[in-house]
């Protein structure tokens, strides 16, 4: 915009180089104050006013706040101070002006984007603009919303550090104006991933690992995933450690995260065998005893350990296919072993010894004169041992009479009442096994009971049938001569047999049985006259002493008078 100052006395219309009747010249103001790009208009005032103006020569003193142009309009460039000086061309005249130029508020600033998207490790230097364009500079505050991500620098420089969103916000220091721009970091992507190798043999059991380089190098995810298409071939951790684990061939693949891949194919081969031996050369065990046997194979790490087991003598000892060895007898007998891998043989000697005898009687009780055969047998098994010498710790008791050194069984024979034990002894003098002989005289093998039926008692005294029963648990057999039924107060036969049809022989294990009603009898005493082996022996009891009996189905009990 243009304003016109003008001096009262009027504006000269021409100029000439010479007017000796000039005298001084001055401008229309000594100071002005203006604002960037506006415009005012110096007026030149001669004097003596009649006179003409000479042609005259304008001058900023700083163009950079102030211009001028040769018919004195001025116009504010920047904020600042300049002086404004016109004179003539000889510069005999001369009148100045000082211009004080303010600068234009600025309204609001804006950035050269909203939006923008980097990769990591990119920059972007901001660009701010004030409005309006001309407006007065202001210092800037710059900051990131989220630093992990973007930082800025006091010029706007922006870095991006990792993948994801932030906002920059520039502004004033008076935070009276701002603008945002919203920027997105992006990850480098992989272009490439290159395994160390691509091909690789190993036996099973053998280990390696893998590594790989992704270009470009400065690829943001560097992490892959490590599988294999055969796990039971080659199996592949999180590290890239690679295991062989069984024969065949196996595809080990590195991926990115945006899924470029690399592969190594792993062949895997078994591990032959050079040599075999057993854990055991030789093994001594009892009979009955069970031991395994490991086959040990050279190298340690052969994949077949496959072997085939036998034995020399099966009926010494036996293997099965895991080589667990059972002693069955006594003897020797070698276990052999041949691998699969390589046919290689090793064997191991067993002896196998008694763990022990026993005898088919531990204890046995029995009558003078009774003869019992008994077997010696093996401690774990039925087979017979045959090679015991016997012995009688009291042989007037009882002794060995039959059989003997070189068969495994023989004859006790009983001789008077005591105890004896008789022993059989292996042949290796430490091995024993005994039998505790009792011998005992007939009564000890008579017992007695009660049979009643319906009876009443009345202070002891008994009413009804009762009977008497013995029986013989001997071997042998005994003769019953005769039955006797007495008051067990008054002692008054009240019961008395020796019939032959009712009594005579019980044989071993039997039992026999004898009464009648019984009228107002004190708790009664039965007894029994038998013979044995030439002999006569008496037995009783007493009702209220005595164990009660039972009748058997079919049993008949036998009254006497």
């Amino acid at each position: 915009m243009f304003f016109l100052i003008v001096a009262s006395f009027g504006i000269s219309q021409s100029c000439k180089k010479e007017d000796l009747s000039l005298k001084s010249i001055s401008l229309s103001a000594s100071e002005l104050t203006m604002t960037v790009d506006e415009a005012l208009q110096l007026v030149v005032v001669a004097s003596p006013s009649s006179s003409m103006l000479p042609e005259l020569s304008w001058n900023s003193s700083n163009a950079n706040v102030v211009v001028v142009d040769n018919n004195g309009v001025i116009k504010g460039v920047s904020a600042g101070d300049a002086v404004v000086t016109v004179s003539t061309f000889d510069k005999s005249l001369s009148s100045s002006c000082k211009v004080t130029v303010k600068p234009i508020k600025a309204s609001g600033l804006t950035l050269d984007a909203s939006e923008i998207s980097l990769l990591v490790d990119g920059s972007h230097q901001f660009v701010v603009t004030q409005i309006p364009s001309k407006s007065e500079v202001l210092n800037y505050v710059w900051a990131s919303g989220n630093k992990d991500v973007v930082t800025v620098d006091e010029g706007g420089l922006v870095k991006a550090k990792s993948v994801g969103e932030a906002i920059i916000t520039v502004s004033n220091t008076e935070k009276t104006l701002s603008a945002i721009c919203k920027v997105v970091v992006l990850p480098i992507n992989a272009a490439a991933i290159e395994l160390n190798v691509n091909k690789m043999t190993v036996n099973i059991g053998g280990v390696f690992f893998l590594t790989y380089k992704i270009t470009p190098e400065n690829t943001t995810n560097k992490q892959v995933v490590w599988t294999s298409d055969n796990e039971g071939v080659a199996a592949v951790n999180g590290l890239g450690k690679v295991t062989a684990i069984g024969v065949g061939i196996a595809r080990v693949k590195a991926k990115t995260s945006n899924n470029i891949e690399s592969v190594c194919e792993v062949l895997v081969n078994p591990v032959k065998a050079t040599g075999m031996a057993l854990s055991d050369s030789s093994l001594i065990l009892e009979m009955g005893d069970k031991r395994v046997i490991k086959a040990v194979f050279v190298p340690d790490t052969t994949t077949n350990k496959n072997v085939k087991w036998s034995s020399s003598n099966e009926s010494i000892a036996v293997v099965t296919s895991a080589g667990e060895v059972l002693g069955l007898r006594e003897g020797s007998a070698i276990i052999t072993a041949i691998s699969e891998d390589g046919g290689f043989t090793a064997g191991c000697t067993v002896n196998v010894k008694m763990k022990g005898i026993v005898l088919t009687k531990s204890k046995l009780e029995a009558l003078p004169n009774h003869e019992e055969l008994v077997w010696v047998k093996y401690l774990l098994s039925d087979l017979a041992y045959t090679k015991a010498s016997w012995k009688s710790s009291n042989p007037e008791v009882a002794d060995v009479v039959g059989d003997g050194v070189g068969t495994n069984s023989a004859v006790i024979k009983t001789k008077n009442i005591g105890t004896a034990v008789i022993s059989a002894i292996a042949e290796d003098g430490t091995n024993v096994a005994s039998c505790e002989v009792v011998v005992k005289g007939i009564k000890d093998f008579i017992s007695l009971a009660v049979i009643s039926q319906g009876i009443v008692n009345i202070n002891g005294f008994i009413y009804g049938d009762v009977y008497s029963q013995i029986k013989n648990n001997s071997t042998q057999p005994i003769v019953l001569t005769s039955f006797a039924i007495y008051d067990g107060n008054s002692g008054v036969l009240v019961g008395f047999s020796n019939d032959p049809a009712k009594l005579g022989a019980l044989l071993p294990n039997s039992s026999a049985n004898l009464g009648k009603k019984l009228n107002s009898t004190y708790y009664p005493i039965f007894k029994w006259i038998f013979t044995w082996n030439g002999n006569t022996y008496e037995v009783q009891h007493q009702f209220s002493k005595s164990v009660f009996g039972w009748q058997k189905e079919g049993d008949v009990l036998n009254i006497i008078n």
